[in-house]
């Protein structure tokens, strides 16, 4: 069985991974969005894979995607930080023996607390070892609260535990503090609260052809219209070892509709058409804007490129 699988609810699992109908052996669950997988949800997860081994248990992260909120109150649907694969390899990374992901549709939106305890956690999951967050809330309505969770597990014999907030600087990290410093295109503060560089790992799909056109062609991501950035030129690091110049936005110039992220790699020499990439987003260069010409265009561009090669050759030698 793979380390990232989909649970088999209603005859619906998340497409790309594999659906499984319940788990074997006796697992340490926590549960929870955990969009971006920052320092808090790392501490969190943290706190699960050393209690599971006091415990001889395997460690479990249940998640769910899409994001609740896209179902219960789609006006107020946030940006995306991590697509379920992005996010199960942040999770899996700190050491943790397997990542479930529920297909949170407006179905199971309607499961009652007490079902989702018995059935899903209990019989599915054969959890022995349940850790939340202090604040956790769950089933139909956020009906269910911990202390129906530590009933339930002295029923069916399971273990309850919470964990503490986590703050840094004051600050109690949240999703939500990271999307807004990330749409503010304060990176630095975003990496300190998530723990690492802010990166995605998306495939190259085919573009307009314009990039290429002006001089300088571009990888074009897919499925990044909701990322949570600002709109604008950022230096990104590609697959590692490639350093760029992205843009996202609509790129009003050629009055485009859709948000997109075009990555233009510097020295690099290829294809990488349907090839999936991680781009490592270094720092905010400036806002989008719309050109008068191509010509004008063309020669901010070459600014941009300018200012990432000489903001980041030191860090980078070889560029």
């Amino acid at each position: 069985m793979e380390k990232v699988v989909s649970l088999n609810l209603n005859s619906k699992c998340l497409k790309e991974l594999d659906c499984v109908d319940e788990l074997e052996g006796d697992w340490a669950i926590t549960v929870g969005v955990f969009d971006g997988v920052h320092l808090g949800h790392r501490y969190l997860i943290q706190k699960l894979v050393d209690n599971a081994r006091k415990r001889n248990l395997k460690s479990c992260v249940l998640s769910f995607y899409p994001h609740p909120s896209k179902i219960l109150s789609p006006s107020q649907q946030p940006c995306e930080l991590t697509d379920p694969l992005e996010r199960a390899e942040r999770i899996l990374s700190l050491g943790v023996d397997k990542v479930v992901y529920i297909n949170f549709d407006r179905e199971f939106s309607k499961i009652r607390a007490e079902d989702f305890l018995k059935d899903v956690i209990y019989r599915r999951l054969k959890c022995k070892y349940l850790l939340v967050g202090y604040d956790w809330r769950f089933g139909y309505r956020r009906e269910g609260e911990i202390e129906l969770a530590k009933e339930f597990g002295q029923k069916l014999g399971f273990e309850v535990e919470t964990a503490e907030p986590f703050y840094k600087n004051g600050h109690l990290i949240s999703s939500t503090y990271i999307r807004r410093l990330l749409h503010s295109g304060r990176l630095e503060e975003a990496f300190e609260y998530l723990g690492e560089r802010y990166y995605i790992r998306r495939k190259v799909v085919k573009g307009s052809g314009r990039g290429s056109l002006l001089g300088y062609p571009t990888a074009n991501l897919g499925g990044t219209e909701n990322l949570c950035l600002k709109e604008g030129v950022y230096a990104v690091m590609v697959d590692d070892k490639y350093l760029g110049v992205a843009n996202y936005g609509y790129r009003p110039t050629f009055d485009g509709r859709t948000k997109v992220l075009e990555v233009h790699l510097l020295d690099f020499k290829g294809n990488l058409k349907s090839k999936k990439v991680k781009v490592e987003f270094l720092s905010f260069i400036r806002e989008e804007r719309k050109f008068s010409s191509k010509e004008e265009l063309i020669k901010q561009i070459e600014r941009d490129i300018a200012t990432v090669q000489d903001s980041f050759r030191k860090v980078f030698p070889r560029f």
